[in-house]
């Protein structure tokens, strides 16, 4: 099933589009990345930080009359909620920090992303396909962009245990497609504004595409995983010497 199916703008369409318009897209992806954030925060790390406070109290009232075992069991859960809440609290910081993508450039910091989800036991297999293309700062992000949230989607919601990223450049376009096997969702719960922190994001990535002219499109269905799809001719029909851009699977 389709969730998001759009298209790629041409490139001299695209060029014509005014100023105060592309601001506004900007605009969209930044509000949707904030609302994403709040309802993690708020549905996450804040629900189990209330419910560590009831329990301390609930501890508190048991003393008096309550043996040691009681206790300790308790103790240890409440112990075991606290780290989970440290571990993502950092996990939260690290996703606000600024990714130096710059610096690593595009096919250093894919690795990176994938070898997070590593380290999460979700296996994932990166694959380049053909010479990149040099690409501007803004296809650099947007493809950074996508594949980032697509990516996050997975290690949060999708339950998946295998993940592959490839990313090719073929026929004067650059393909990434991003596929799990996880739990997947159904698209009627966006057609019918029934939001949720992983839609937020999905239509987060439906204005990055937009702001690069690019085809975006996103399949999924229960119990099948989820595909996204994101494709676009770059500008500059400049290549990179294979050496500076590696082959690799993580």
């Amino acid at each position: 099933m389709v969730i998001m199916d759009a298209h790629p703008t041409r490139r001299d369409n695209k060029q014509a589009i005014r100023p105060e318009n592309m601001l506004e897209e900007i605009h969209i992806v930044r509000e949707n990345e904030r609302r994403r954030l709040s309802i993690e925060i708020h549905d996450g790390v804040a629900q189990w930080m209330i419910g560590t406070l009831y329990r301390i109290k609930a501890c508190r009232s048991l003393l008096p009359q309550s043996d040691s075992d009681h206790l300790r069991n308790e103790l240890s859960d409440i112990e075991r909620t606290l780290q989970r809440s440290v571990k993502e609290l950092r996990r939260i910081i690290a996703d606000l920090r600024p990714f130096p993508l710059e610096e690593l450039g595009l096919i250093t910091a894919l690795h990176q992303m994938a070898a997070v989800l590593e380290e999460e036991t979700i296996n994932c297999r990166f694959e380049v396909d053909g010479v990149l293309p040099v690409l501007s700062p803004a296809e650099e992000r947007a493809t950074f962009g996508i594949v980032q949230e697509a990516l996050t989607n997975v290690r949060k919601h999708s339950k998946a245990t295998r993940v592959s990223l490839r990313l090719r450049f073929q026929e004067q376009t650059i393909s990434v497609v991003i596929k799990d096997n996880g739990v997947g969702f159904n698209p009627k719960n966006i057609a019918d504004n029934q939001l949720r922190p992983s839609h937020i994001g999905l239509l987060g990535m439906k204005d990055t595409a937009a702001l690069v002219g690019a085809y975006l499109k996103i399949h999924s269905s229960p119990g099948k995983g989820t595909s996204v799809k994101f494709a676009f001719p770059p500008a500059s029909g400049q290549t990179h010497k294979r050496q500076e851009i590696g082959e690799g699977i993580v």
